[in-house]
């Protein structure tokens, strides 16, 4: 038997039960596909058999972030929450912001859905202050969710929390610090 491995790379959300690990919400396992070719002998055909490639799913030791499986109205939502929060950080500072809400739609501590999470009572500043109904997102934020989708960039830590820095010390007080990007400081 000849074997082939692939490499090809995707998240697969829930695949965790069937590699044997204890399910948890949304979170992706990093899986590999081995493509094994099997020539069979069949005694009845003169010819040799063409092999068949099959896949199989192998677990590999570094992570993916979670499924990118939202539609085109959450995109948005992402894209506006990056600008409202994060208009002068850049391209990486939007997707950060971004990744942090996913990051909570991930977690069995917040809301299921991007929309929920963004709007989820006293979360987000600029959503109580109006900001977030104000801004339009630019191509920056485009840019971010690409980084995020196609180029699966996720420099986040896991964050679930940031702020820009102020008078309130709830943030250093409850969570840990993770890393400083531009004027926020992010937390877990």
């Amino acid at each position: 038997m000849a074997t082939m491995v692939g490499a090809a790379c995707f998240a697969v959300s829930g695949i965790s039960e069937t590699l044997g690990q204890e399910k948890e919400k949304s979170r992706p396992v990093y899986i590999a596909t081995e493509e094994v070719a099997e020539t069979t002998y069949m005694p009845e055909v003169e010819e040799t058999t063409q092999p068949t490639e099959t896949a199989k799913a192998v677990e590999t030791e570094e992570p993916l972030i979670a499924s990118m499986d939202w539609d085109k109205d959450d995109s948005y939502l992402l894209c506006k929450i990056a600008m409202a929060e994060a208009e002068s950080e850049g391209v990486k500072g939007k997707a950060l912001v971004m990744l942090v809400v996913l990051n909570r739609v991930w977690s069995n501590e917040f809301p299921d859905t991007i929309e929920e999470v963004i709007f989820q009572k006293n979360q987000f500043s600029p959503v109580a202050n109006g900001r977030y109904d104000a801004v339009e997102p630019d191509e920056e934020c485009y840019e971010a969710l690409k980084l995020i989708q196609v180029d699966h960039w996720n420099e986040s830590q896991d964050a679930l929390y940031f702020e820009s820095k102020s008078d309130s010390k709830w943030h250093s007080e409850n969570l840990e610090f993770l890393f400083k990007y531009g004027k926020h400081y992010f937390y877990k």
